[in-house]
C-alpha cells in the first residue's frame, strides 16, 4: 500500500485542514475518521459541518456503497483501547481497515485515512501497514488547549464546561488519560490539580508518538503561515502529483477566522437545534432497529 497515506494529530490540531486539502487536490480517495464511536450514526444522518471546517460539504461522503462497515465496525474503538502495541494482533481493527483501504483503493489509485485516535496505536499502525506514509500535524499545545475549551463552550452554549477539573472530559482529554494511564502512569488524575496541566502531559506523549512513527510532522501554524513550502514538503513527502498553488485559497489563518460564540440564540439557531436533535434521535432509531433484526 505505497499509495496510503494517513493523517494523524490531535484533536483541533489541524487534521482536519490537511484532510481537506488531500480531498481538493482529487489524488487521493479521503476517509475521515473511519474509528469515530459515532460513525454508524453519521453514515444514517449526516454530521452538519462544524462553521470553522472551511470548504467541507460533507465529511463522510466518501463512505457510501461501504456495505459491510455496519458488520466489521466497533464503536469502542473510538475511545477505549486506545494503546496498541506494535506486536499485537487485534485481528477485527485489522480486517475493518483493511476492507476499507482495500474497497477505497477499488475505487481510485491513491487513498488518504484521517484519524485522531491513532497517536497511541501509531506502531501497531507501522507494523500493519509498513507501506503507508504516515503525516502527523500537531499544534503549540496552548493554541490546541484554547481550541478545545472553546468548542466545547460553544457546544455546551457556556463559559464553564468543567475545563479546571482534572476529570475535563471535553473531546475526552479524561477519558484519553484513563484508558492508557497503564501504560503511561503519569497521566493518573493524582499527579494533577486542573484540567490543563493533564492535558498538557497527554499532549507531550502523543506528540512524542507521532513524532517517533510518522513520516514527517508539520506545524498548524507553519502549515497556515508558510503554505506553499510546508505543503511541498509533505507532497515530497508522500510522492504526490498534485500542483500546491492552487490549493492556497483554501488556507485562512487562525487570526483572520471568526471567533466561535458560545452563546447562540435567535429562532434560525434553535431551527438548526431542534433539526439536528430530531436527526441524531432517527439515527439512533435506525441503529437499534438495524441491531435487533441482526439478533433474529
Amino acid at each position: 500500500m505505497s499509495n496510503l497515506v494517513i493523517i494523524t494529530g490531535d484533536f483541533s490540531s489541524g487534521s482536519t485542514l490537511l484532510f481537506t486539502l488531500f480531498r481538493q487536490t482529487k489524488e487521493y480517495y479521503c476517509l475521515y475518521e473511519p474509528l469515530h464511536e459515532k460513525l454508524l450514526e453519521y453514515l444514517i444522518w449526516r454530521l452538519r459541518v462544524e462553521e470553522h471546517h472551511f470548504f467541507l460539504e460533507n465529511y463522510f461522503s466518501e463512505y457510501k456503497g461501504f456495505r459491510k462497515i455496519p458488520k466489521l465496525f466497533k464503536p469502542e474503538w473510538g475511545n477505549s483501547n486506545l494503546y496498541l502495541s506494535p506486536t499485537e494482533d487485534a485481528d477485527d481493527l485489522y480486517r475493518y481497515l483493511t476492507y476499507l483501504t482495500g474497497t477505497a483503493f477499488g475505487r481510485a489509485e491513491k487513498v488518504m485515512l484521517k484519524e485522531n485516535r491513532l497517536p497511541f496505536r501509531l506502531g501497531w499502525i507501522r507494523a500493519k501497514f509498513p507501506h503507508a506514509k504516515i503525516v502527523h500535524v500537531y499544534r503549540e499545545k496552548q493554541s490546541q488547549w484554547n481550541s478545545i475549551v472553546r468548542r466545547v463552550q460553544a457546544y455546551h452554549g457556556r463559559e464553564d464546561v468543567g475545563q479546571q477539573s482534572v476529570n475535563f472530559t471535553g473531546f475526552n482529554v479524561a477519558r484519553w488519560c484513563d484508558d492508557i494511564k497503564h501504560v503511561y502512569p503519569e497521566l493518573d488524575a493524582k499527579n494533577f490539580e486542573n484540567g490543563y496541566d493533564r492535558f498538557c502531559k497527554l499532549w507531550e506523549l502523543s506528540y512524542a508518538e507521532n513524532k517517533h512513527y510518522s513520516d514527517i510532522s508539520v506545524d498548524y501554524w507553519v502549515l497556515t503561515h508558510d503554505f506553499n513550502n510546508t505543503f511541498e514538503q509533505i507532497k515530497s513527502c508522500i510522492g504526490g502529483n498534485f500542483d500546491v498553488s492552487s490549493l492556497s485559497h483554501l488556507i485562512i489563518p487562525k487570526e483572520k477566522q471568526k471567533q466561535l460564540a458560545i452563546e447562540r440564540s435567535g429562532i434560525k439557531h434553535q431551527m438548526i437545534k431542534t433539526f439536528e436533535k430530531s436527526g441524531r434521535k432517527y439515527a439512533r432509531a435506525r441503529l437499534l432497529a438495524r441491531s435487533l433484526w441482526m439478533q433474529k
